[in-house]
């Protein structure tokens, strides 16, 4: 591209989208911070991912442990290569996810 040239990018919707196809993740990484860098800085390792998820079709079920007959199971775990079982996870085809 010449010099100057801005890429489009479309503004955040402060709105849900209106599908009934949507997948909703919700995510957390814990780490250990045992590896000191510097003196007054540690390494961050990750060691654990945990992963909740709900769709339209469970979102209202209180039980997080029951599974849902269509996202499946609504709780995930990721401990051995935590980071790359997460992102494996996550792009698992789901036909019925509105791309």
């Amino acid at each position: 591209m010449e010099i100057g040239h801005l890429c489009y990018m479309a503004t955040l919707k402060n709105e849900l989208p209106r599908s009934d196809n949507v997948l909703f993740v919700f995510y957390d990484f814990e780490t250990t911070q045992d590896t000191k860098v510097t003196e007054s800085a540690t390494l961050h390792v990750r060691n654990l991912v945990c992963l909740q998820q709900f769709c339209t079709h469970c979102e209202m079920k209180s039980d997080k442990d029951e599974d849902c007959e269509r996202c499946g199971r609504r709780k995930h775990s990721f401990w051995d290569d935590a980071t790359g079982d997460f992102v494996s996870y996550l792009c698992e085809p789901r036909p019925w996810v509105s791309a």
